[in-house]
């Protein structure tokens, strides 16, 4: 998968990211589970059938493409996943949705996964996921409420026929266009959320970068693991084959789930709010560290994080906001002199901004890393 939306933890311990690091690609091989930590691939036709690169390079699980729409089939599917097997990987399965808002349609495709699934002998109990994200065969602009009932009419399916569902997505798609407290309080731990910080080869993800929100399993970090050109992910919770086929819900509720807390680098000066979008008249300096807890909390029109009893921080001055270049853009330094260490910015390129609209003299910038800024006209 390529997926676009960058912008993009879940229940996991409150680890540094060396500490997180250490523990990854560290468990004994197996078919039937993964320990948190553990590296992952998503492969589809585009990538061989045999899965032992991956396994030599420290991967856990592989998540194979099985199929898309009510018609398609990867024709590598079964030999990818007798691979994964073979190579002693915990093998998993997801379907690329075509069903946009419509649960008539989600349900159909469901049937069609599930005996897609089972065609490639994918073992019941394994995890079966739905790829939800925006493309020619995918519209993502329904209603929250039209989307979500067409994504759980899946996820239910998925369920019934003995796998256990995950949701696909970026954060920016799980936020605002599914309700995720529904998708959540019914299947507790299901996200596989998709975030690169960055392009090009990358080996290890910085837990620091990670946008919090509850519910995560999976991340997928990268486009390019390793340099073997595959999606690269790790496993933010450990992963199992359940040995129960229920229709039921997860037992586990939400309201019982361990909340996540993460740390976090404050990229732009925060004032600290309440729960009712207040000031309290206390703040958080830029390049400060802060420990987030849970996710995303939507006060008023805005979007916060938890970092203490009745304490809140605005998301766009620790994530930051994605915004695209309109115009070719020179890099600046607290002064606004140009750095000119820094390669031009080519229009059309994403980058995130933290905070708001500054003045370095008579100019306007924003903020997009330490110390560094672009001119304000330059984005949208």
């Amino acid at each position: 998968m390529k997926f676009k939306h960058l912008k993009l933890l879940a229940l996991v311990s409150t680890l540094t990211a060396a500490v997180s690091m250490s523990f990854a690609g560290l468990a004994q091989a197996s078919t039937t589970s993964a320990s948190s930590r553990s590296y992952g691939v998503d492969v589809s036709s585009y990538q061989p059938t045999s899965t032992t690169k991956y396994s030599k390079a420290g991967a856990q699980f592989v998540i194979v493409k099985v199929s898309e729409g009510t018609s398609y089939r990867n024709p590598n599917a079964k030999a990818q996943v007798a691979s994964a097997k073979a190579n002693k990987l915990l093998p998993m399965a997801y379907h690329f949705a075509n069903f946009g808002s419509s649960s008539s349609r989600a349900k159909s495709e469901a049937d069609y996964a599930i005996a897609s699934a089972k065609a490639v002998k994918l073992p019941v109990g394994s995890y079966l996921a739905i790829d939800w994200e925006t493309s020619s065969g995918n519209s993502t602009s329904g209603s929250r409420s039209a989307n979500t009932s067409a994504i759980m009419t899946f996820m239910k399916k998925v369920k019934a026929a003995g796998y256990q569902p995950l949701l696909y997505s970026g954060s920016y798609l799980l936020n605002n266009a599914i309700n995720m407290s529904t998708v959540t309080s019914t299947y507790p731990n299901s996200l596989w959320v998709a975030y690169y910080t960055s392009s090009g080869r990358i080996d290890a993800p910085d837990f620091s970068y990670f946008p919090s929100m509850n519910g995560v399993i999976i991340w997928q970090f990268t486009e390019n693991w390793k340099g073997l050109n595959v999606d690269g992910n790790i496993s933010v919770l450990p992963l199992s084959i359940s040995s129960s086929s229920s229709s039921s819900p997860s037992k586990t509720p939400a309201s019982q789930a361990p909340v996540s807390k993460t740390k976090k680098k404050i990229m732009s000066k925060s004032y600290v709010y309440t729960s009712a979008g207040k000031r309290t008249g206390a703040y958080k300096s830029a390049y400060t560290y802060v420990y987030v807890i849970g996710g995303i909390v939507k006060i008023g029109s805005n979007n916060y994080y938890k970092i203490g009893t009745n304490q809140y921080i605005k998301v766009n001055n620790v994530d930051g906001t994605a915004c695209k270049l309109i115009h070719n853009a020179w890099t600046y330094n607290s002064k606004g002199k140009r750095v000119k260490s820094v390669a031009t910015l080519k229009k059309g390129k994403q980058v995130f901004t933290y905070g708001g609209k500054r003045k370095i003299g008579k100019k306007t910038y924003y903020r997009i890393n330490v110390g560094r800024y672009i001119k304000a006209g330059n984005v949208k």
